[in-house]
């Protein structure tokens, strides 16, 4: 648990989480093991919390620090899904829920996993970890400590990347998505077919915002992330960003925090 107790210690003694890259982020499943790829989703905290849905809307405390947030890994469908003709669009909608019966098990983190997530995470009025829980992570056999520490080892790993960091360095701009994507190839040697997408929200005046990061990977190599090896071509082009959009910060989505 040693990359546990380093997370940990940055996060409460108030150090700068982009300093952190614990060594190990591997996490292995206990059960459904059939599936080929994990999804990193990882947040733009201003755009992810930017209310385009109802009910989709950051309560009063989120943090402003980090920009780069955490959403959730996502293990892709099962095999055994697959041969049952479980379209791929109901596992996304449902996910563990189409697994052993679709029973809930309840969360139970440690305190100091608890306070890590809350630092990266979305807040919202139905906290966001148990949704990951229940619907991604129970049905897997996963130690909840161990696969929330483990996403956050690999939030934090990109966050201090070079892409990382060229991203924070274009808050409050507009990019173009194309010229991202040859920086992103260009600074990490990926060269998989969407192993990187971006997802945007947009404003109330129709300005397209970044709000989402989503990257697919190997589960077998998650201990290589950020590294080229890691990554996987995606088989679904799930891009919802426009050809240019805003990189926002907090203040450019005023609507963001009720």
């Amino acid at each position: 648990m040693k990359h546990f107790l380093l997370a940990v210690f940055f996060v409460v003694a108030g150090c700068s989480e982009t300093n952190l890259v614990p060594p190990g982020a591997g996490i292995t499943p206990t059960h459904h093991a059939d599936f080929r790829h994990d999804t990193l989703a990882l947040t733009w905290q201003p755009g992810f919390c930017l209310p385009d849905k109802p009910g989709h809307s950051c309560t009063s405390d989120q943090p402003k620090t980090p920009l780069i947030g955490l959403h959730g890994l996502w293990a892709s469908e099962p095999t055994s899904l697959e041969a049952q003709g479980v379209p791929v669009q109901k596992w996304w909608m449902q996910g563990c829920g189409l697994l052993d019966g679709g029973q809930e098990q309840t969360l139970s983190l440690r305190p100091e996993t608890s306070a890590a997530l809350s630092a990266v995470m979305p807040h919202f009025e139905h906290p966001l970890v148990t949704h990951e829980y229940t619907k991604h992570v129970q049905c897997f056999g996963y130690p909840a400590d161990d696969f929330f520490v483990s996403a956050m080892t690999l939030r934090s790993r990109f966050e201090a990347s070079a892409f990382g960091r060229y991203l924070a360095n274009n808050v409050g701009y507009r990019v173009q998505r194309d010229e991202l994507l040859a920086q992103f190839k260009h600074l990490s040697g990926v060269t998989a077919e969407r192993g990187l997408q971006f997802q945007c929200s947009k404003r109330a005046d129709g300005q397209a915002v970044l709000s989402q990061i989503w990257m697919t990977l190997d589960p077998q190599k998650l201990d290589s992330f950020p590294q080229s090896e890691a990554f996987m071509s995606s088989p679904f082009d799930q891009n919802s960003c426009p050809a240019s959009f805003l990189v926002p910060s907090w203040s450019m989505v005023p609507d963001a925090i009720r």
